[in-house]
């Protein structure tokens, strides 16, 4: 029985280890993830849609804008293992008429690709 236990608990370990050094790996590629400065009093009314992914995250939006503003951000595709939370991030985009809002907390990278693909559909 304690042969049992100490194998489920070592699986158990290298298993969280390996997740750990994954979200760790990933975090720095997002550093490199590069968005533009966007001054949405230059944005055109229209409808943009725009891409990002940093594998596994990958990430399909559609853009309105009006008058300057953005009117709705809609998440057309949004791959991610637990990273679902990050879905209300373009609320808060429209709330605040910009791209470069906070990440959500516990889903820092599809937070980060959802800004990046947000910011490409801008450009």
């Amino acid at each position: 029985m304690k042969k049992i236990f100490c194998v489920i608990l070592g699986i158990v370990l290298l298993g969280t280890s390996g997740c750990l050094s994954l979200t760790a790996s990933m975090k720095k590629r997002l550093v490199k993830i590069e968005n533009e400065y966007i001054d949405m009093e230059t944005v055109e009314d229209g409808i943009f849609e725009g891409h990002s992914e940093l594998a596994p995250v990958k990430v399909d939006v559609k853009v309105l804008v009006k008058n300057h503003k953005l009117i709705k951000v809609e998440l057309l595709r949004h791959e991610c293992g637990l990273g679902h939370t990050a879905d209300v991030i373009v609320d808060k985009m429209v709330e605040q008429n910009t791209w470069d809002v906070d990440a959500v907390s516990g889903a820092t990278v599809s937070s980060g690709v959802i800004k990046n693909a947000v910011n490409k559909a801008l450009r």
